[in-house]
């Protein structure tokens, strides 16, 4: 594909490429500038991080999710967009697709993504029953970007991250629906349509398996392409830490691999969702999904975090990490003000080898 793209998508690019060739990493949070549990303001001004640390985080990540109600709407994430951009924050969009084929024509943005049935890759592929109405869910992506302006009228760039984790079953895009070759085809259609049918050019494109992974071939095997990807990604969360001491191992052998990966293909790299997942019911019965209220063990687990990136070429050289969403004080990834683990994540944001946004 030519690169047809706006000078600010290439700035973006060589951003990340600096970080990459430093040992500073930039800190990101899903949701952050309008979904949180200490934050009032849900424009893009604030953050559970700003709060606790004065700074907002360096990347924010949003989802297409965000378009029609399901974690916002169109208009506010716009909004919420130009904040950040305002405060040099960097932009990431993920894209939690529905499944195409369930509903009418315009049911895009329910979270439906987790219902692997109805051979729905194949039918969104040109020739397919269901086309239209990928490229009507395409064309409000292209209409996003559109709107997304900055304060001298030029594109935000942004990274846009499609088909995420697409080599586990849970998604209608994993490896057990979609072939590697099929995968590769609706990955460069959706990129190819995105760039050249609808002209978006402000767009930084990220491959996202999930970790962890065991070698060069494993990762490579579903990549769509150089010509349509400048961010090499990986996801992998820290399941049930009080009793996984595999992860450390497993998150800098799968970061040197992607590395390796990122030089051969003169791509950057990036840790595009790391988290730590409690995954067990507390004493008062309910579930946590990410970093429970209380009585996390262990306690310093961003340190454990930050010594592994330090301590592994791979991780030293990404470009940025994502913790998840804090959608709520029972569902959070991230430690807000108050909570036990605030002051070691005080450290973590603190430390010379992690960056923030800068403070304006």
């Amino acid at each position: 594909m030519d690169d047809n793209r706006e000078p600010g998508v290439l700035k973006l690019i060589e951003t990340l490429e600096d970080y990459c060739y430093s040992d500073i990493l930039m800190c990101g949070h899903q949701n952050a500038g309008h979904i949180g549990v200490t934050i009032t303001e849900k424009d893009g001004t604030s953050s559970d991080i700003k709060v606790l640390t004065g700074k907002q985080p360096a990347v924010v990540g949003i989802d297409t999710l965000s378009f029609g109600g399901y974690e916002g709407s169109f208009n506010e994430t716009v909004k919420i967009v130009k904040n950040l951009n305002k405060q040099g924050v960097i932009i990431t969009l993920s894209s939690h697709m529905p499944n195409f084929s369930l509903g009418g024509p315009e049911d895009f943005f329910d979270y439906s993504s987790n219902d692997t049935n109805g051979n729905v890759a194949a039918r969104i592929m040109p020739g397919g029953d269901l086309n239209a109405k990928y490229r009507k869910f395409l064309d409000r992506i292209a209409d996003f970007c559109n709107e997304c302006v900055d304060i001298e009228g030029g594109h935000i760039p942004m990274i846009f991250r499609p088909f995420h984790e697409d080599n586990g079953d849970w998604f209608w895009w994993g490896r057990e629906y979609v072939s590697d070759e099929d995968f590769i085809a609706l990955f460069r259609y959706t990129v190819g349509y995105l760039r050249f049918n609808k002209d978006v050019k402000n767009l930084a494109f990220a491959y996202s398996p999930n970790g962890p992974i065991k070698s060069e071939a494993e990762y490579m095997a579903r990549y769509p392409g150089d010509d349509c990807v400048d961010i090499m990604g990986l996801d992998l969360y820290h399941d049930r830490p009080s009793i996984n001491q595999a992860f450390y191992k497993q998150l800098g052998t799968s970061l040197n691999i992607i590395f390796e990966c990122a030089i051969e293909h003169g791509k950057v790299h990036a840790l595009t969702e790391v988290g730590m997942r409690v995954l067990d019911a507390s004493a008062d019965g309910l579930y946590y999904e990410g970093i429970a209220p209380s009585g996390n063990n262990p306690s310093n687990w961003f340190t454990g975090l930050l010594n592994t990136l330090m301590q592994s070429e791979g991780g030293l050289r990404c470009a940025y990490l994502l913790f998840w969403a804090n959608f709520s004080d029972t569902q959070f990834w991230v430690p807000y003000k108050g909570h036990e683990m605030a002051d070691e994540f005080l450290k973590f944001a603190n430390d010379p080898h992690i960056k923030m946004a800068p403070v304006i």
